[in-house]
């Protein structure tokens, strides 16, 4: 039996269509994986259907039930009867499509907030640094906490604006 799929736009008439559902280890959802086939003929449209099942999410609309989701390829396999693809081979296709969980996994971190990961962790070492050398200080008896207050709001004032543009060099370019 032939079924409709519309894949990035892309309408589809496809046999072997199954669906199921399938749980999710990370978030216990279920997610729906469909398996289809289909098949072309010739070489250049065996290279448009392999870059087009090059991308990294789909989204998916079954037309009989109305349902639409996003998913990324868990298999794509293609088999031909002939020793290369000429403009007359017919080429069989084989997809596994996976829903997309909408529940955001607690993974990799995203570029935005390793940076500031990164900075927050530099602060923290800048504090506990100064912390020490002013606690090495005044046991020392070289130089009171007011001095210390007094230096840190006149450095503060004259390289803040300074410091800030050498951090962020290359970032807001």
């Amino acid at each position: 039996m032939r079924k409709h799929l519309v894949i990035n736009g892309v309408d589809f008439e496809v046999g072997n269509f199954e669906e199921q559902l399938v749980k999710n280890e990370e978030s216990n959802e279920d997610l729906k994986e469909i398996s289809f086939t289909f098949f072309i003929v010739g070489e250049s449209e065996n290279n448009l259907y392999q870059a087009f099942f090059n991308a990294s999410q789909y989204e998916v609309v079954i037309p009989e039930t109305n349902e639409m989701f996003k998913a990324h390829k868990e298999s794509l396999s293609y088999s031909y009867n002939a020793t290369s693809i000429s403009t007359d081979t017919r080429v069989d296709f084989r997809i596994v499509l996976k829903q997309e969980s909408e529940i955001e996994p607690e993974g990799p971190l995203s570029d935005t907030n390793k940076l500031l990961a990164s900075v927050a962790k530099e602060a923290i070492e800048a504090k506990m640094k100064l912390k020490a050398l002013m606690e090495i200080l005044e046991e020392r008896e070289l130089i009171t906490q007011e001095q210390i207050q007094q230096r840190l709001k006149e450095n503060f004032e004259e390289d803040f604006k300074k410091f800030q543009e050498e951090l962020f060099i290359g970032i807001t370019d």
